[in-house]
């Protein structure tokens, strides 16, 4: 026994059952996993980057982008269509400030807590973002008929955020031993 009244082995049998090596203390709690912050900073932080520089574009000139203005591939004619602002906003700034706001909720506390609001909003967020790449992606196909390399890699970004998002709601998650999901 622990000061703390605990078997010295960690576990806790105060419930008067035995406990397996394997299972976390405290019922159904799992223990936090690494991955998902891990994951979701360095997409964040790339995020940042890419739409930092589209942003640094924008406001100075598209001729900054090092990426060709002729052809499908052609960042120019995307990033100065009247397609490039929502609301009165160059995509890019929304952009930005949507990795910007993501970073504290990718941070290692954020993903420990099991505050259900955090989580959604988190979720909640990646699931808007996503929705705003899969109408820009269309916007660039279909009716611009032109891509911008910078803009594909912030659309990937997001995508592989929600992604990993999603997957690392559910592995963190905390079910009730009465609420585990089945086939767990």
């Amino acid at each position: 026994m622990t000061a703390t009244g605990r078997p010295a082995s960690g576990h806790d049998t105060t419930d008067g059952g035995d406990r397996s090596a394997c299972d976390p203390p405290g019922g159904g709690e799992r223990p936090a996993a690494r991955w998902p912050s891990i994951v979701g900073l360095v997409l964040t932080v790339a995020g940042v980057a890419v739409a930092a520089y589209l942003t640094y574009a924008h406001y100075t000139s598209a001729s900054n982008l090092s990426c060709p203005d002729t052809g499908l591939i052609n960042c120019s004619k995307v990033t100065t269509s009247s397609y490039s602002r929502v609301f009165g906003l160059p995509v890019s700034v929304l952009g930005l400030a949507f990795f910007v706001g993501m970073v504290p909720l990718q941070l290692p506390a954020a993903w420990r807590s099991q505050w259900a609001p955090l989580r959604l909003a988190r979720l909640g967020a990646t699931v808007v973002g996503v929705g705003l790449v899969l109408w820009l992606i269309y916007v660039e196909l279909f009716r611009l008929d032109a891509i911008c390399l910078y803009c594909t890699a912030v659309h990937a970004l997001t995508i592989l955020l929600f992604i990993s998002t999603a997957l690392g709601t559910v592995s963190t998650a905390v079910y009730a031993e009465d609420d585990e999901p089945e086939g767990d």
